[in-house]
């Protein structure tokens, strides 16, 4: 028996749709989508037990089909902090950070940042850009204007 050449027409004209979805997909100029930011409100509330454990945790923001993507972080004295997932230098590659043993390294360009440090020095303006937040009830506070002034590293 013969297959129905109208069907294999199809399957070949589905499966070129499929590649070309993913092929542009792997093109993408979008940031990477991580965990949906917990929103309350016109802020951003993380409970502090979630991002204690000196690894970065990544979340997404999105704004008006945008993504802001961010990261909090808790250095080895326990300060934690917030971050976009983007720097001055490399931010227009739109690929952000990621961790890599003990270090926060940039995707781009290799810039190497160990997550336990207290402070990061600057390193040829590689360094994470700081996110203000605030600390109340145990949880960290990002307000959403601020997130989304940082709107054009994404």
């Amino acid at each position: 028996m013969h297959a129905d050449p109208r069907l294999w027409t199809r399957h070949v004209t589905c499966l070129f749709a499929f590649c070309s979805l993913v092929l542009l997909a792997g093109c993408s100029k979008q940031p990477a989508l991580y965990r949906e930011a917990p929103l309350k409100g016109n802020s951003i509330v993380i409970p502090l037990s979630e991002v204690s454990d000196g690894k970065p945790h990544f979340y997404t923001y999105r704004k008006s089909g945008k993504r802001i993507n961010f990261f909090v972080r808790t250095d080895s004295r326990g300060t934690v902090s917030s971050y976009f997932d983007a720097c001055f230098t490399c931010y227009r590659h739109k690929k952000g950070y990621r961790q890599e043993g003990t270090d926060l390294v940039c995707q781009e360009c290799g810039m190497r940042f160990g997550l336990a440090e207290e402070k990061w020095d600057p390193k040829g303006g590689c360094d994470p850009i700081l996110l203000k937040s605030t600390i109340t009830d145990n949880s960290l506070i990002i307000d959403t204007a601020l997130l989304e002034k940082g709107a054009k590293l994404f």
